[in-house]
């Protein structure tokens, strides 16, 4: 067992890796009444090949993972959000483009609903009616997403940064991918990815570590470490963006622009990947934040409304830099935006830094009182490599410098995609 006490945030947490292979950690929340637990299955939409140990190669379609997590609810004794209720829990689960995570929270009975959780994921049941009915569900999960225009602009957008690369395919897939999914790709794809050792669970609440593991140690004691032996396969993504511009028309009441910036540098070093991210976020947060003249200015003039956002998203294998905005003047919030960053490097100084900095402290600590923000952000960097408890440490050594650096990278004179999303003509 490690523990582990991080004394610049008074956060401690207990990690065992159990001899069936799952991981767990245990973040103690003694003055908390509501209990938190996820587990997170290493395996998320952009997992569509694998290599085995016998060098066979296999292919999964394009929602696969996100087919998985709707076909687990399923099972022969009924409702398992009703098994839930019945416990006084509630439980739910989202697929990501590198995790499926089932997650519940419970003020009572939480041992057993975390035996509810975990049988009913590792037991499935894999009936072909119900496949065939859940086929149904998620088509019409993705006619729901293609009918919305926030989302309409994120997919238009990672289909103009990448080339090759599966995070560009909606997550659940589409009509055809799903209907290629069936018993036996359900079953090849269970049995290669939901392996014990490929999963972590993440506990929060008043819990008494040696409870915890004690019991998960006996609930898998006929488990032995069954380590299924695979390599996940990506395809290699050039550098640079696939589609500059794109347009298309909606229903909607007032234009939407989406502007990427796509990373194409590779880090092997993933404390460098956690870094790097985080310079992004605050260079973004430092050219449009709403205490800067930038985006005042930008509001001012009527180019952007509340509904303006940004951030860079960081990936194991990739990244980007998304920023989203609401305009009836498009071209010239675009050329403006653009304008912004491409001068920013003349008005750089250290009061913004500060602020910015200090900001992100403020909101890494505002992360830990939330059970759902900070098992999320765990997984997450558990993902990368990393211990999220040990974040605080990477925001508090960045500099001007480094700020000034990244800038140049990812944003200055670099090519963008333009995604534009109009009213449709009467």
């Amino acid at each position: 067992m490690i523990y582990k006490k991080f004394k610049e945030i008074d956060e401690m947490y207990y990690e065992k890796t159990l001899k069936s292979g799952l991981r767990v950690i245990l973040i103690p929340r003694s003055s908390y009444n509501k209990k938190y637990a996820v587990l997170s299955v290493n395996v998320g939409s952009v997992d569509l090949k694998l290599k085995d140990n016998s060098n066979i190669i296999y292919g999964f379609p394009p929602g696969t993972a996100h087919f998985m997590e709707h076909i687990l609810f399923e099972n022969r004794e009924g409702s398992i959000i009703d098994a839930f209720s019945q416990l006084g829990s509630s439980v739910n689960a989202y697929t990501s483009f590198n995790n499926t995570n089932y997650y519940f929270n419970a003020a009572d009975n939480f041992y057993k609903s975390l035996n509810c959780l975990l049988s009913f994921v590792l037991k499935p049941h894999f009936d072909q009616n119900k496949i065939e009915h859940e086929k149904s569900v998620i088509k019409q999960e993705i006619k729901m997403y293609e009918d919305s225009p926030s989302w309409q602009s994120f997919h238009q957008l990672l289909q103009g940064l990448y080339y090759k690369y599966p995070i560009k395919y909606n997550i659940a897939g589409t009509s055809q991918s799903v209907d290629k999914i069936n018993r036996e790709i359900l079953e090849g794809f269970f049995n290669k990815y939901y392996n014990l050792d490929n999963m972590n669970l993440i506990v929060i609440g008043d819990i008494n570590h040696e409870k915890l593991f004690d019991w998960l140690t006996d609930k898998f004691s006929n488990f032995g470490a069954e380590h299924v032996d695979f390599k996940k396969i990506y395809p290699e993504e050039p550098s640079g963006i696939r589609i500059k511009k794109n347009e298309i028309a909606m229903s909607i009441s007032r234009p939407i622009i989406t502007l990427g910036f796509k990373e194409n540098r590779c880090f092997n070093d993933q404390r460098k990947i956690v870094r790097h991210e985080m310079l992004s976020n605050m260079v973004l947060e430092m050219i449009f934040g709403k205490s800067n003249d930038n985006y005042h200015s930008l509001y001012d003039k009527n180019l952007i409304d509340e509904n303006f956002t940004f951030n860079f998203l960081q990936e194991k294998n990739t990244g980007f830099a998304k920023i989203y905005g609401e305009t009836s003047h498009i071209n010239q919030s675009i050329n403006s935006i653009v304008d912004i960053i491409n001068n920013w490097h003349r008005k750089i100084n250290k009061d913004d830094f500060e602020i910015v900095k200090h900001k992100y402290i403020g909101r890494y600590f505002r992360s830990l009182n939330s059970l759902e923000a900070l098992s999320s952000q765990v997984i997450k960097y558990l993902n990368l490599g990393q211990n999220y408890f040990d974040l605080i440490n990477i925001i508090e050594s960045i500099s001007l410098k480094d700020i000034i650096d990244q800038y140049n990278k990812l944003l200055l004179d670099q090519e963008q995609v333009q995604i534009i999303i109009r009213k449709i003509s009467k």
